[in-house]
């Protein structure tokens, strides 16, 4: 059997016989109780590991800072699912709710296959079997190689395909009747004023992220009847819902706005003054605006329209047959023809012929308040 072999003992010590004893962070009366007493029994403590740290000399010296490796790898202990069971109260914000504990955030990295996770910015120089998984001609049994692909197979709808999602589109967040109820029900609302999306918002009954351009539309969704009346402004409504809220003796309008109408509708502390609205574009004037089955804001406007102004004048040119532009210049020669008459008729007043900067102030962009809020 196999020993291994014995240490070779010096024969000679050059240095004391105790020092040969580990002694090390031991007063020899804590390793030998009893030594005044002529006695030595040993009792060895577990000698480093008892060790409590250092003390600090007194309140004016206190110990420095040290960095070690423990107290800089330490990272700050996140709360678990336990101890959220435990204690709700210390779920404060939704980042604390974690799908799984070893969810551990979202994957950074590359599965290169036969080399493992490498880092983003690492080498590609192995990667070729990693990237020719992830082209889109080579991946597993259904290749369509020699065939007619399936995005040939469909037919082309129009040029812009099925659903086209174009600038101007009108893509409605839904609102349903039965959550403007159950707000209602519940004390956000106040059913005796005029609900716009100005209440809805700040009641907290729609999220911000919900309020996109143009706005919402009222569903009726399971509601077969509203039990008082009510007063509403949104920008869409379906028929049923419309029907439903006037066989209560309610009422709704269709307030189709444009974009600035729509943030000027939300963020009313931003302007001190009313600003001037411009009308809605073409499609959303004849859809929504004008529309009398939706209830459009400017039914009345549409049907007599001849006893009001210009839509594009303003308050000094409302009785001019074809206003003049908020151009500084006339664009044709007949235009500059006509400027020159009317400014001769006029003996030449500024401000006949064109719109000069000075009329301007009530346009949106000067109208905004940059200070702050009211």
């Amino acid at each position: 059997m196999l020993s291994p072999t014995a240490l070779l003992q010096r024969y000679r010590l050059f240095h004391p016989r105790r020092e040969n004893i580990p002694f090390h962070m031991n007063p020899a009366k804590s390793m030998f109780p009893l030594i005044n007493s002529s006695n030595l029994l040993a009792k060895p403590r577990n000698s480093w590991q008892d060790f409590a740290g250092r003390k600090e000399f007194d309140e004016d010296h206190p110990l420095p800072v040290v960095a070690s490796r423990l107290n800089e790898r330490t990272t700050q202990h996140k709360w678990s699912h336990w101890d959220q069971y435990l204690n709700p109260q210390i779920t404060l914000s939704a980042r604390d709710l974690t799908p799984t504990p070893e969810y551990v955030g979202r994957r950074s990295g590359h599965n290169v296959i036969r080399m493992g996770w490498m880092k983003i910015g690492g080498s590609w120089k192995y990667s070729r079997g990693y990237n020719d998984r992830r082209n889109v001609f080579a991946r597993g049994q259904w290749q369509e190689r020699k065939m007619t692909p399936r995005f040939m197979l469909a037919p082309r709808v129009s040029a812009g395909g099925p659903r086209n999602r174009y600038e101007g589109k009108l893509v409605f967040s839904r609102l349903k009747l039965s959550k403007l109820l159950w707000a209602i029900d519940t004390g956000r609302l106040n059913p005796n004023e005029v609900i716009t999306v100005y209440h809805l918002r700040e009641a907290g009954v729609v999220a911000e992220g919900e309020i996109v351009w143009p706005g919402f539309v009222l569903v009726s969704s399971g509601v077969s009847r509203v039990p008082y009346p009510l007063h509403i402004e949104l920008q869409n409504a379906s028929a049923e819902s419309i029907r439903l809220i006037e066989e209560a003796g309610g009422s709704f309008t269709g307030v189709y706005m444009t974009h600035d109408g729509l943030y000027q509708e939300i963020h009313p502390e931003e302007y001190p003054i009313f600003p001037e609205q411009e009308l809605p574009d073409r499609k959303g004037l004849e859809g929504l605006a004008t529309n009398p089955g939706k209830r459009g804001w400017l039914v009345r406007w549409y049907e007599d329209e001849g006893k009001y102004a210009h839509p594009e004048a303003g308050r000094r040119y409302s009785h001019y047959v074809r206003p003049p532009t908020e151009r500084d210049f006339p664009a044709t020669v007949e235009e500059y023809e006509m400027v020159k008459h009317h400014q001769k008729w006029h003996l030449n007043q500024p401000g006949t012929g064109t719109l000069l900067p000075w009329h301007s102030y009530n346009t949106a962009d000067l109208l905004k308040r940059s200070t702050g809020r009211l």
